[in-house]
């Protein structure tokens, strides 16, 4: 069974985090604001986008970044896709759908990040993964 995960939303208020929805620099889906502890999302993102990019910039209201580096924008990603995806979901989106892209889709979030998360898996869950698909397969 997947596991329910914590709403980005609600994750925010228990962060002490503002969040809004108005036009954001250079067509940034995202902002986060660190000295008015705010993040401002684009308006018209897809539920998908919108999930994925709050928790993003929630990853940047964890770790206080106050610039745009590329370092920064990994550790958020990283800090996201750990808390929208298990590895207990991932297993069964994988014994059930035959692509990436439908993977992401079934688990809630973008392929991107769902490929950021494959790169933080131990071999040990890599091969677990390996077993799920090839059954599926089978």
């Amino acid at each position: 069974m997947t596991k329910a995960r914590t709403s980005p939303r609600s994750l925010a208020f228990q962060m002490g985090v503002r969040v809004r929805t108005a036009v954001t620099p250079y067509d940034w889906w995202g902002v986060y604001d660190h000295s008015r502890r705010l993040i401002t999302l684009r308006p018209g993102l897809g539920p998908i986008q919108l999930d994925c990019t709050l928790m993003h910039e929630l990853g940047h209201a964890h770790y206080g970044h106050t610039g745009v580096t590329g370092k920064q924008e990994l550790l958020a990603d990283r800090w996201a896709v750990h808390r929208l995806i298990d590895f207990e979901s991932l297993l069964e989106c994988a014994a059930l759908e035959q692509t990436g892209p439908a993977v992401a889709a079934s688990l809630g979030v973008l392929p991107r990040l769902l490929d950021v998360y494959l790169k933080t898996l131990t071999m040990a869950q890599l091969q677990e993964l390996r077993s799920a698909a090839i059954r599926r397969a089978a």
